[in-house]
């Protein structure tokens, strides 16, 4: 288990716990990097070249050596790293996302690999639901001006502030995390659309959400909130043309990816008060800079990417995924959490690698 500055490996030893009833042995080391912004940076950097981008020190090569099984979050698992571990069958991480695994190479070695979907469900979904409210109500706008003495009671949308209840809310990607928010945005008594290629009527029919198109849903909604993975055909979804779409009065909150939406458009529609205020928490180049055009405009309410970062999910990320892997390998039942194995990739390369 090699924990990282997010999830230690004492967050991991706590849910793999339920491994050593089985025979297994729990070793662990953390790769840190002095803080979550490093820590980031360096997983920025993964995320755009690969896992062969980032070295690992010699501890962690010398910790899996004898290793069936490896748990990691951030760690970057190169060939190099599989390669320095002949006995290892599985590999765990706690994200969603498979960037900092090398699958195709871990997979030409028979190796199976578990991400944990849905793991930012809840955490994600409580924020989103924070972020619409700030927004529209203008909490931190009066935070901050209070905070600098100012009783402010003028804001940009001080003729269209609304109540939830009665209004539509439109989710951009209907997964674990879009899900969660349409959940949470019934007990506000709101009519739930959604976009999403990849969920049936049944799924969305569960929560009393309807499939719409995007267009309608752009057109329909009072707020817009984006819950879709960040891949070719998602980079901009939301540009001119779409903001276009979206009522004077709507409010777009965007606690997935900044690259989904056109942030050149967003500030120019924002500017031009074509919508009536966004939320944003992650940005297309991060950290923004203290410049950046969306941390001066005053109908857009922005966070550092704080949707994803709780001590519950950092709880009950490795339960959950230990739970799964141990359903799939002691249990022999299939888990739902499986990302990949063998002959999900290419075979085996034949590039000499060394740690």
């Amino acid at each position: 288990m090699v924990g990282d500055d997010y999830i230690g490996s004492d967050y991991m030893r706590n849910g793999f716990v339920l491994f050593q009833e089985h025979g297994y042995e729990l070793v662990e080391s953390n790769w840190l990097h002095g803080g979550m912004d490093k820590m980031s940076e360096m997983n920025r950097v993964v995320e755009r070249e690969g896992p062969e981008a980032v070295s690992v020190h010699d501890e962690v090569f010398d910790l899996i050596r004898d290793a069936e099984m490896l748990v990691i979050q951030f760690l970057p698992v190169s060939g190099n790293l599989i390669d320095a571990a002949p006995e290892l069958k599985y590999i765990g991480t706690l994200r969603t996302g498979l960037e900092n695994i090398d699958v195709k190479y871990a997979a030409g070695n028979g190796i199976k690999v578990f991400n944990t979907p849905g793991r930012l469900a809840e955490t994600v979904s409580d924020y989103t639901v924070a972020f619409i409210l700030a927004e529209a109500r203008n909490i931190c706008r009066g935070h901050a001006a209070l905070k600098q003495g100012k009783w402010r009671r003028n804001y940009h949308n001080n003729d269209f502030v609304p109540e939830l209840r009665g209004h539509i809310a439109g989710l951009v990607g209907f997964g674990h995390i879009g899900r969660a928010v349409a959940r949470k945005l019934s007990g506000f008594d709101m009519r739930v659309l959604a976009c999403d290629p990849y969920v049936s009527g049944r799924q969305a029919k569960e929560l009393a959400v309807e499939l719409v198109d995007l267009e309608t849903l752009l057109k329909e909604s009072d707020f817009v909130s984006v819950h879709t993975n960040l891949t070719e055909s998602t980079y901009h979804l939301i540009g001119r043309q779409e903001l276009s779409l979206m009522k004077p009065t709507a409010i777009i909150v965007n606690t997935a990816r900044g690259s989904i939406i056109d942030e050149e458009a967003l500030i120019e529609a924002l500017e031009q008060r074509r919508i009536g205020g966004a939320a944003i928490d992650v940005f297309e180049h991060e950290p923004p800079g203290e410049n950046h055009p969306l941390l001066k405009l005053d109908n857009c309410t922005v966070t550092p990417h704080l949707a994803g970062t709780s001590v519950d999910c950092m709880i009950n990320c490795p339960k959950m995924l230990a739970r799964a892997m141990l359903s799939e390998i002691i249990e022999g039942k299939p888990s739902g959490f499986l990302a990949g194995g063998p002959g999900a990739g290419s075979a085996k390369s034949t590039k000499e690698r060394q740690p």
